[in-house]
């Protein structure tokens, strides 16, 4: 019992555990999953709107090489500007490559725009160093009014969509990692609801249980105090029950064979005086003296066979009842049936000794309280059991007063109860009594005789 109720209680509060352990990590994976997804959506959106933000800056300041070639004379420096443009058309090309690898998809077409565009820029852009100062005293402004300028607002325009798409994209992604956070909260709510219904489970499963030990407890205290009870109840019927059976022994010995033996010694104390006497006289008072030890020899033995039976261990069980049976209908005027079937000899001496006493205590109540004209005793050993039925004609009792039973009744049922076995009792008012004992028999591994 103790240890199911630790096995019941571990499991629960084993439960209650592991779920506040599994929401803790849950809320912490969960949390972390959000917080990791800010701020890389964060950097992201910073990463991508600083280099779309230097794209202008870079735009102008190719303008402004442009414009500072334009207004050189000199026809030596056209290489010096083609260089100072070129490394800052790769550092464009570089920061075009990042955005590409950073900018999500639908974001791509808008980049590839603007690759395009950056690129036909810088191809428009290339042959102008190479112009010589007539050249470029008469084209520059033109050139900067219609190449120029409206390619480089084409692609500030260009990268300010970029920036806009990056805005939005930084929004739906805000957007979605509030969604996130409502699901995780949403989650940490049915975690929290999961474990306060565990945890009330639990409460009201030991609660249960610990009222459930209180109540077996307080059944077995008041169980062992009425065993208790009725053990000295029985202890005193016992102790009466034996000095009522000495008391019997006492004066069965004293009124049967005390004044059997008197007279005894009396004819013995006359035949002495008698030596002298007629043969005949003498003769007379010899077959009295005999006739007294006769009955004596035959109270003693009646006396020892009460006691116990020396043919139940000489002949056998079935042998013993049925020389019950004969005294007890001497005695008693009672007629006995007497049925015995199976196997009755190989029976262990401990069945055999309960049965006899069962038998025995049913004849003395019947001749007690029964007011029978007959009884019929029945006996059968099987091979697993043996059955014994001893059934009346007499007046019967009411079987609520059965609670009643006298110390009869409780050493059958203890004679029983030793050896595994049952005894059942029938009556009904004016219709007799039966009384049914059955045991069963050891394997023969187990026979001791």
């Amino acid at each position: 019992m103790r240890s199911r109720s630790w096995i019941i209680l571990s499991a629960g509060f084993g439960s209650l555990i592991a779920c506040i352990i599994l929401m803790g990590l849950g809320a912490m994976r969960r949390s972390e999953a959000i917080h990791d997804a800010s701020i890389a959506t964060h950097n992201a959106y910073l990463k991508t709107d600083s280099l779309v933000g230097e794209l202008p800056a870079d735009l102008y300041l190719s303008g402004i090489l442009v414009r500072d070639y334009l207004l050189d004379l000199s026809h030596l420096t056209g290489p010096l500007y083609r260089g100072e443009m070129r490394r800052l058309q790769t550092a464009v090309k570089q920061k075009l490559d990042v955005l590409e690898r950073t900018v999500p998809k639908r974001q791509q077409e808008s980049l590839h725009r603007l690759t395009d565009e950056l690129n036909a820029y810088w191809k428009a852009l290339d042959p102008l160093f190479e112009w010589s100062p007539q050249r470029k005293a008469i084209l520059s402004n033109v050139f900067l009014r219609d190449v120029v300028l409206p390619r480089r607002d084409s692609i500030i325009k260009l990268a300010q969509e970029v920036a806009r798409i990056n805005a939005e994209n930084l929004a739906s992604e805000q957007r979605r990692l509030e969604e996130s956070q409502n699901l995780f909260q949403l989650f940490v709510r049915q975690v929290l609801l999961l474990t306060v219904v565990v945890a009330l489970v639990v409460s009201l499963a030991s609660i249960y249980r610990v009222n459930s030990l209180e109540r077996e407890h307080h059944l077995q205290r008041v169980r062992a105090e009425s065993a208790e009870r009725e053990l000295r109840h029985l202890s005193r019927k016992l102790v009466r029950a034996q000095e009522e059976e000495r008391k019997a022994i006492s004066r069965e010995l004293h009124d049967a064979l005390g004044q059997k033996l008197s007279f005894i010694g009396m004819e013995v104390g006359t035949l002495s005086s008698l030596r002298t006497a007629s043969p005949e006289v003498f003769e007379e008072r010899l077959s009295d003296a005999q006739r007294l030890i006769t009955e004596t020899v035959r109270s003693v033995r009646d006396l020892s066979m009460t006691l116990r039976p020396a043919m139940l261990d000489e002949l056998g069980l079935g042998s013993a009842v049925r020389w019950q049976g004969r005294e007890f209908a001497r005695r008693s005027g009672i007629d006995v049936d007497v049925q015995l079937d199976g196997e009755l000899d190989a029976l262990p001496e401990s069945h055999r000794t309960a049965i006899y006493r069962i038998v025995q205590e049913a004849l003395t109540n019947i001749a007690k309280h029964a007011a029978s004209k007959s009884v019929r005793i029945r006996l059968y050993g099987g091979r697993d059991a043996i059955r014994l039925t001893v059934q009346d004609d007499g007046k019967g009792f009411d079987h609520s007063h059965l609670a009643a039973r006298g110390m009869g009744l409780v050493g059958m049922e203890e004679r029983m109860k030793e050896l595994g076995g049952t005894v059942s009792v029938h009556s009904t008012l004016g219709k007799g009594t039966s009384i049914e004992a059955v045991a069963p028999l050891p394997v023969p591994s187990e026979v001791s005789v």
